[in-house]
C-alpha cells in the first residue's frame, strides 16, 4: 500500500496549507483594521456579487457551515454592513444585501484581495490556472456530494 491519505504531504492537507496561507493577509490586517472576521469578509464577497442572497447560498457559495454563515450575518447586520428583507416568494427564506457602508467596506478591501489574488496565480501559466480551475471545481463537486450525507 501506499502513504496513507491522512499525512501532511496529501493533497487534502497541502490545499488547506494553501488556504490559510493565503487566509493570513487577511488576519493579519484586514480583521483588525475593519473589524471583520473572514468569514463576514465570505459573506460581504458572496453579497457583493450576488445580492439579494440567502444566508443558505452564501453557505452553498462558500462551503462555510450554515452555523457559521449565521453567525457572520448577524454581526455583519448588527455593524450595519448587511440589511434583510423576506423573500416575497417564499416568506420563511430571508434575503440579504449590502447596506451602502457595506458596499463602502467591499470597495475598501476587495482591490487588494484581488491584487493578492493575481499575484498568487501570476505563478501559473494560464493553461495551468484554466486547468487548475477545472480540477478544484472538480474536487469542489465530489466535496459537496460527500457532504451531503454528513449534515
Amino acid at each position: 500500500m501506499g502513504k496513507s491519505s491522512l499525512m501532511p504531504e496529501m493533497v487534502g492537507f497541502r490545499l488547506l496549507k494553501l488556504s490559510n496561507l493565503i487566509s493570513r493577509p487577511f488576519f493579519a490586517e484586514f480583521a483588525r483594521q475593519h473589524a471583520l472576521s473572514l468569514n463576514e469578509w465570505r459573506a460581504i464577497v458572496v453579497l457583493a456579487k450576488r445580492p439579494g442572497s440567502a444566508a443558505q447560498d452564501i453557505a452553498a457559495a462558500t462551503g462555510l457551515h450554515p452555523m457559521n454563515v449565521s453567525r457572520a450575518v448577524i454581526s455583519l447586520r448588527k455593524s450595519g454592513l448587511v440589511e434583510e428583507a423576506r423573500d416575497p416568494d417564499n416568506h420563511r427564506r430571508v434575503l440579504l444585501w449590502l447596506t451602502r457602508t457595506g458596499k463602502k467596506k467591499f470597495d475598501e478591501i476587495s482591490p487588494r484581495a484581488e491584487r493578492d489574488a493575481g499575484m498568487l496565480f501570476d505563478a501559473l501559466t494560464p493553461q495551468e490556472q484554466a486547468t487548475f480551475s477545472k480540477l478544484i471545481d472538480k474536487l469542489i463537486a465530489r466535496a459537496e456530494d460527500m457532504s451531503l450525507g454528513s449534515d
